[in-house]
């Protein structure tokens, strides 16, 4: 048998156990998608970190394409003004939420042009929400941070 380290315990105050105690409760028999919290607008405080899977395709276009040139993150780091050590974290998904600024100059930097589209998310609603909380699911409050 292992002994267990002693590491410090985590303490939350009472309104932390609070908001807790009520977003549990929030979720608890509705289990939304991340489309449909943006959509109920629930998660308007959220941190949300994109959509990286749909983005690792990119990257690797354009990877390959600084490949198939015969840069190196060197050349490319001089061409768009991005760390050398910035780009390679990008190219191997090191970093989880780039900005569009860095998307569009290691895209410039190798030729490229970044286009921007939409399109509807399935069962997601267009309209905006009523100020009321109409449109938010029965017994459902807003998060707050």
């Amino acid at each position: 048998m292992t002994a267990r380290r002693n590491s410090p315990k985590f303490v939350l105050t009472p309104e932390q156990q609070a908001e807790h105690r009520r977003i549990r409760e929030l979720f608890q028999d509705w289990h939304p998608s991340p489309e449909e919290l943006i959509a109920s607008s629930e998660a308007m405080n959220f941190a949300l970190s994109g959509e990286y899977p749909h983005l690792r395709p990119f990257l690797a276009g354009l990877k390959k394409r600084r490949e198939q040139a015969g840069l190196s993150l060197a050349d490319v780091s001089r061409r768009c003004g991005i760390d050398k050590a910035a780009l390679s974290r990008l190219e191997n998904g090191q970093n989880p939420n780039p900005t569009l600024d860095t998307l569009w100059r290691y895209a410039a930097a190798l030729g490229k042009r970044l286009l921007l589209d939409s399109e509807d998310i399935s069962g997601t609603a267009t309209t905006a929400p009523a100020a009321n909380g109409a449109n938010r699911p029965k017994n459902k409050r807003p998060l707050r941070r």
